[in-house]
């Protein structure tokens, strides 16, 4: 799942697809635009720092594959407010918060499986090294994949006609169910990061990449991660 090839160029296709899919939000709603842009930011600042910093295995692959997931149901939310805003304006005022339902209905399968039983474990650990198993990997970029080009086309129709009864139907429907088919594709990987979480709180260190020596090189050829390796060493100068 994680590739030091591919670490980099995947953190930012998530990143811009998170902000390029949350811009198709709730637009009339006060302070919209605000929260928006602040979240980028804070995403952004995210992403730089998974990206070229954290070394962190449960805390970076958390935050590598539920943006992913969470995303639909919110295009979904965000759907469902425009087709009751404009499909049942008289009654708007009263059903206004039934927007959020896709969003919430993700949350609860979300924890579902965060605390159902686990039945396999997704992971191969070698002392405080992690990895995912090679046949869960490929299935994974599979499904990935196949979600982007998913999500790209609702997207657009999201965007042309989200102002229609039937096709604004469709786009909540049809968010909310890949949001959740994500989530159930994933169930291994949430209920073997909880487990890794668990163990990892006894630990006298975090769990880290299989590929840790090469990721660290890799970063240490971008630009970007020579600037971070920079300024921790002029932290580290004056308490020397």
């Amino acid at each position: 799942m994680i590739d030091v090839k591919t670490m980099r160029k995947n953190c930012w296709i998530i990143f811009f697809g998170v902000a390029f899919f949350g811009f198709f939000g709730p637009w009339n709603l006060r302070g919209f635009w605000f929260f928006y842009l602040a979240f980028v930011c804070l995403h952004l600042i995210w992403t730089v720092y998974i990206t070229y910093v954290c070394e962190r295995y449960v805390l970076f692959l958390t935050s590598y594959t539920l943006p992913i997931a969470l995303v639909f149901s919110y295009m979904a939310s965000s759907a469902m407010h425009y087709w009751i805003s404009s499909s049942f304006e008289t009654i708007w005022s009263r059903g206004s918060a039934l927007w959020v339902a896709p969003f919430t209905l993700a949350c609860v399968v979300l924890a579902v499986i965060f605390f159902s039983k686990s039945s396999s474990f997704p992971f191969e650990v070698i002392g405080n090294r992690v990895t995912v198993k090679g046949k869960l990997s490929r299935h994974s970029s599979y499904n990935g994949g196949l979600a982007g080009g998913i999500s790209t086309f609702l997207g657009s129709v999201l965007l042309n006609v989200a102002s229609d009864y039937a096709s604004g139907l469709i786009i909540v429907c049809g968010c909310t169910a890949i949001s959740i088919y994500i989530l159930f594709m994933g169930r291994h990987v949430i209920r073997g990061l909880r487990t890794l979480h668990n163990l990892e709180r006894a630990m006298p260190t975090p769990f880290t990449f299989m590929q840790i020596d090469e990721i660290r090189e890799a970063r240490s050829q971008w630009w970007l991660g020579r600037l971070f390796k920079w300024i921790a060493s002029q932290h580290k100068q004056p308490s020397a």
